[in-house]
């Protein structure tokens, strides 16, 4: 079991870095420096879980109308208000970051939001990648508590966004001022933006018109691009 989990990760973060090189291929890439964490050392991976104990500093909470916290071997996000969006972080602080995760949908209407966040300073500013269980996706910047998609005028569609109940496996990378998003091995949008240098990583879900968004995540991986 413990050799397949490290053969898994492998696997993932070959693959990022696979994506990675095709979303940056054909422009220069800038000269950044990586992140600078004393128990990294030379390894690529800033940050890992695979939510099989109660560990990496996330936010839990529950009450009768939400749930954020370790379940069924993931990290469950639940809630049970229309037109919210809720959260957990660990407490991180990174610049440049590859997001990998999993996830699909517990229960809840197909019409939600789940993914990923980067560079998150607070409440009030941060980036989300994200997709929906009816197959949309889209990349949101919230600054100073206005939240809007980056050159986009709505959510797209894609067909590569495994629908209804079914895992998706998602890709975020926020490397300098580039944003990207990757599902199920396919690169889906990548804009620009320089307005947060660096911040927190975390898992974002949300409702629009009908609650009741569920969403079961696994593997978190965070490497340096």
């Amino acid at each position: 079991m413990i050799l397949s989990r490290i053969f898994e990760m492998k696997r993932i973060i070959f693959l990022m870095m696979i994506i990675l090189s095709f979303l940056l291929g054909g422009c220069q890439a800038e000269s950044l420096a990586a992140d600078k964490l004393p128990w990294v050392g030379d390894e690529s991976v800033l940050f890992k879980d695979d939510f099989s104990h109660q560990t990496g500093g996330w936010r839990t909470y529950e009450d009768s109308i939400s749930f954020a916290g370790n379940q069924s071997g993931g990290f469950r996000l639940w809630s049970n208000v229309p037109q919210y969006q809720f959260w957990s972080t660990p407490g991180l602080n990174f610049s440049d970051t590859l997001i990998y995760t999993k996830a699909w949908q517990l229960g809840g209407p197909s019409d939600n939001m789940y993914g990923v966040l980067c560079r998150y300073q607070d409440s009030a500013n941060y980036y989300a990648l994200v997709i929906g269980s009816d197959g949309y996706y889209g990349i949101y910047k919230m600054a100073s508590g206005q939240q809007s998609l980056i050159d986009q005028a709505h959510m797209d569609f894609s067909e590569k966004i495994h629908r209804g109940g079914e895992e998706n496996e998602i890709i975020a990378m926020c490397k300098g001022n580039q944003l990207a998003l990757v599902v199920n091995d396919t690169p889906l949008i990548q804009v620009e933006d320089t307005d947060f240098k660096n911040g927190d990583v975390g898992l974002i879900v949300g409702n629009f018109v009908e609650a009741g968004v569920d969403i079961l995540f696994d593997d978190f991986i965070v490497i340096k691009p």
